[in-house]
């Protein structure tokens, strides 16, 4: 895998945050680790709106945060979807929702959530008309957890039907039962998405 630096990112691109020292972590990597997940070194998920800032489902809710600034000391191994305008596509989607949290702040992370999606895997994607029904709701400024990995296969499988592509296409399963670790073994397998290459810490 190449080395990759901020001026290497596309929207839409999938960083995957390698585990640093902080408590949070530690206890999802360890949780990753416990229940047989591999790649359980991935704590953290994120999707690229551009070269420099990455949206994410954080304690504050959807945000987005500089890749020079407040997360340069993380690691990253990069995922790129094949068809751009997919990627594209899921970058606007995550913008939208990180302007409804923005001005409602009801897109809260859950941390049941993301203990839940270690060690419960499987469901079957959201139809069409759930994701249509679960963004009416979210506009219309009632709340919705999220956590890391959720936000991203949720805004991908989003992004799919927008332009013409079945939320399992991309990934089949339900977007509440993925891990950072389960997020990683299924972009490997994705034929929709390619490995890019890596963002060292500190150095972007």
């Amino acid at each position: 895998m190449p080395q990759l630096f901020c001026r290497d990112l596309k929207p839409g691109d999938i960083l995957l945050k390698m585990a640093q020292d902080k408590l949070s972590h530690q206890i999802i990597s360890l949780g990753q680790s416990l229940v047989g997940q591999p790649n359980a070194f991935l704590a953290h998920a994120a999707i690229a709106l551009d070269t420099q800032f990455v949206i994410e489902a954080q304690s504050a809710g959807v945000t987005a945060n500089h890749l020079n600034m407040k997360n340069k000391s993380a690691g990253y191994i990069v995922y790129r979807p094949n068809n751009s305008a997919l990627g594209a596509g899921a970058a606007t989607a995550a913008k939208l929702l990180l302007d409804i949290n923005q001005k409602t702040g009801q897109l809260k992370y859950t941390k049941t959530g993301a203990a839940m999606s270690i060690v419960g895997q499987g469901g079957s994607p959201k139809t069409a008309a759930e994701l249509d029904a679960l963004l009416e709701k979210v506009l219309s400024g009632s709340g919705h957890h999220f956590f890391c990995s959720q936000f991203v296969v949720f805004v991908y499988q989003f992004a799919a039907l927008q332009s013409g592509i079945s939320a399992s296409a991309i990934f089949a399963i339900a977007d509440p039962k993925v891990s950072p670790s389960a997020l990683a073994s299924l972009l490997l397998s994705n034929p929709n998405f390619s490995e890019a290459g890596y963002m060292m810490p500190n150095e972007r």
